[in-house]
């Protein structure tokens, strides 16, 4: 899998599989499945995992976290073979179960963001956005979209200039601040000139 020979990763996690269908051996199988072209194979193996993972789920009064990431994770790949199959709305539910399991929503929060923000949903990707830079406040992509959206949504006064809100600001801030060369770096450097003083 480190060598992106996603073919023979499937292979090899099909003979793990075979000799022990646990759910983090299922999940490896369907990450490889995923990442080789086969989304469909893929989401039906996270479900198996899924269903593994809740027979492996650890007894009353015993430490439920790392089974808690275990099935986050699961839910963080059923989300991406869902959007690779383009079905949003189930991908979107696939990763705020992720969030509501993982010791880390962060992941899980920036994918709904993502997702909302590459469909034109500024309203609801901001939210997702401020859950997920609350969660990981390292996450530069997350401030990006957050302040993206919110410039977008900014109103512009009658010298042309954007009256943007302090978080609006903040957050492309942020995000110079975590990537000053970054993807996007120019993008926000433009946004935050045209913010008015």
């Amino acid at each position: 899998m480190q060598a992106k020979e996603w073919p023979r990763a499937a292979a090899t996690a099909q003979q793990l599989v075979a000799l022990k269908a646990t759910s983090l051996n299922l999940r490896l199988l369907a990450n490889a499945q995923l990442y080789s072209g086969s989304a469909d194979a893929a989401l039906a193996t996270y479900d198996q995992a899924l269903a593994a993972a809740e027979k492996e789920k650890a007894a009353e009064g015993q430490p439920m976290n790392d089974w808690k990431d275990s099935l986050a994770q699961i839910y963080i790949g059923k989300g991406n073979a869902l959007l690779k199959l383009k079905r949003t709305t189930e991908a979107i539910e696939a990763y705020n179960q992720s969030a509501g399991l993982a010791s880390n929503a962060g992941l899980a929060y920036f994918n709904v963001c993502a997702v909302l923000y590459n469909n034109g949903n500024t309203h609801d990707s901001a939210a997702a956005c401020r859950k997920c830079v609350q969660a990981d406040p390292t996450r530069a992509n997350a401030w990006f979209i957050l302040g993206s959206d919110l410039f977008a949504d900014s109103p512009i006064d009658s010298q042309g200039k954007v009256i943007a809100s302090p978080e609006t600001r903040e957050a492309l801030e942020k995000y110079l601040a975590l990537a000053p060369d970054g993807p996007h770096a120019a993008d926000v450097k433009a946004m935050l000139q045209m913010i008015a003083k």
